[in-house]
């Protein structure tokens, strides 16, 4: 009994273990079957191999031409005027060639009666002129004569104090002198009769003659002593005071006529000045309108091909540039650009812009000849961000950057469309991936190394980059094979482009925004190995300054 008993117990514990320990295999089983297919993996397309080869760095930015030298031609023409001749638009215009002829009829009348005004006024302008030049001639003649008559004045004066008067007085002494010499010799006479009358020697007669002639001598003696005091006293004082009255006159008539002469020549003066002004305002007057005149005819200022500006004007949207429209002053009518020079304007995005600088070799394609590539030099950088792309988005600065081609170009025009590739550098036998296979994990540059049936993260220093492929310096070597995207699972940075990037690595354009142009010429000289062109390799440069 016991037996029986125990063995159907027994039985069904063996059973109950074996199904347990199954269980548990399947369960170990499952568990290391899902740590394993859960373990990192990446399909074999999504790899990439390392390997060294020529690197090309550049930037590659679409723009448009433009020409180095543009003349701006405008209407220097004086109010509004109207257009009579014009040449077609796309003519290749010569320097001095008239390119637009405006309404001018008005004006040729204008200019009629402006050179009869400028003859009256140069007629004017002679008169006046002679006539200052008489009165100067009157006046320098009034004044000599005027001194003249204050220095005869002064030297009659002189002559009268000095000679005239002292003369008169010497004359009237000597006179007396003489005179009462004569009463003495009368006197003498008059004794001497006396005594022959007395001896009945001389008759009566004689005797009353000599007394006659002593009494006359005696009164001509009289009337001599009265005549000199009266001309001391009256006569030469009278004549004095007469001479230096006309001496006074004189000095007072000569400052009178300089007054005077000098108003009359101060007048003349003025009516010259103004004869002038008035000649020289119509003279500038008519220069204008002639001047006006040649505007009227508008002249290639340099060879150029001739495209027409238009002109906002108001509500009415833009006036067209033709035959009969109308023009208003400092309008521009023609653009002319000097087509045999040419730049491609391209905006530089700043990550790149520190790599750029004038003297940079470069290529360019335009797009109507896409099979051709030019050679060509950077310009100009331009110092400050385009400021109208950033008003129209204020994250986004732009430097706009002249791309001067240096070969001959076809016939092309201004404003087609172009894309530039600026070299930067080259780098030789340089450690690249892609891109996409750099990634930045908890603040570190890492690359998904495959290993056995999965991948590895490995640390890696990285170094110049281009639109498609980035320079690694150390962590890979040659052969490695690199996840083109990280594996799923894993946790990493996220940069604002939506691409995992390691830090320092500068945000450039997601390599399926590369035109396939470009990026089928990039891929072709890494692939192709040192067959880049000899100006990249020339300019290569230390990468750390990039």
């Amino acid at each position: 009994m016991t037996n029986n008993n125990n063995g159907p117990g027994k039985s069904r514990a063996v059973r109950i273990g074996i199904v347990a320990g199954a269980a548990l295999l399947i369960a170990t089983g499952a568990i290391v079957g899902f740590r394993k297919w859960n373990a990192p993996k990446v399909e074999e397309n999504q790899f990439h191999k390392v390997k060294r080869g020529d690197m090309l760095i550049s930037v590659v930015e679409g723009g448009a031409l433009k020409a180095v030298k543009e003349s701006i031609i405008r209407s220097e023409f004086e109010g509004i005027s109207r257009i009579i001749s014009i040449v077609p638009e796309g003519t290749y215009a010569k320097q001095g060639q008239i390119l637009v002829e405006l309404d001018s009829s008005e004006l040729k009348d204008r200019v009629t009666l402006q050179e009869v005004t400028y003859q009256n006024n140069d007629f004017a302008f002679i008169q006046a002129k002679e006539n200052f030049s008489i009165q100067q001639s009157l006046v320098e003649s009034q004044i000599k004569e005027a001194e003249l008559r204050v220095e005869f004045a002064k030297s009659d004066l002189e002559k009268y104090i000095e000679g005239d008067a002292p003369q008169q007085i010497n004359t009237a002494t000597n006179a007396i002198i003489i005179r009462r010499e004569q009463v003495q010799r009368a006197k003498d006479k008059l004794d001497w009769t006396q005594q022959l009358f007395k001896k009945g020697y001389a008759s009566k007669s004689e005797l009353e003659a000599d007394g006659l002639s002593a009494v006359q001598a005696k009164i001509a003696v009289d009337q001599a002593e009265e005549d000199l005091r009266l001309f001391k006293k009256y006569d030469m004082p009278k004549s004095q005071r007469r001479l230096e009255s006309a001496w006074d006159q004189s000095k007072l008539e000569f400052d009178r006529l300089r007054q005077r002469t000098s108003n009359q020549l101060a007048q003349a003066e003025a009516n010259l000045r103004t004869s002038q002004r008035a000649l020289e305002l119509t003279h500038d007057k008519l220069r204008e309108l002639k001047q006006q005149l040649e505007n009227s005819k508008i002249k290639a200022p340099q060879d150029g091909l001739v495209v027409y500006a238009s002109s906002s004007y108001g509500d009415r949207g833009q006036m067209l540039i033709e035959e009969g429209a109308q023009i208003r002053q400092r309008q521009e009518i023609i653009k002319l650009p000097d087509v045999s020079q040419m730049v491609v304007e391209i905006r530089v995005h700043e990550s790149h812009v520190l790599q750029i600088h004038p003297g940079l070799d470069a290529y360019v394609t335009v797009d109507s000849i896409p099979d051709r590539r030019f050679k060509a030099k950077v310009l100009k950088v331009a110092v400050l961000p385009n400021s109208q792309d950033r008003w129209m988005n204020p994250n986004l600065k732009v430097y706009s950057t002249d791309v001067l081609i240096e070969e001959d170009l076809p016939d092309l025009k201004p404003g087609a469309s172009a894309r530039a590739e600026i070299i930067v550098t080259n780098l030789v036998d340089a450690l690249t991936v892609p891109l996409q296979a750099v990634t930045t994990v908890k603040g570190r540059q890492v690359c998904y190394v495959q290993s056995g049936d999965g991948v590895s993260a490995v640390p890696v220093t990285v170094g110049n980059f281009n639109d498609q492929f980035i320079e690694i310096r150390s962590g890979l070597k040659e052969g490695d094979q690199v996840a083109l995207t990280p594996p799923a699972g894993t946790s990493e940075d996220i940069d604002l482009g939506g691409s995992q990037r390691a830090p320092g690595i500068l945000p450039g354009p997601a390599p399926d925004k590369v035109s396939g142009a470009a990026r089928g010429e990039m891929q072709t000289r890494q692939d192709a190995g040192g067959t880049l062109p000899t100006a990249a390799k020339k300019n290569s440069a230390d990468p750390s300054r990039l």
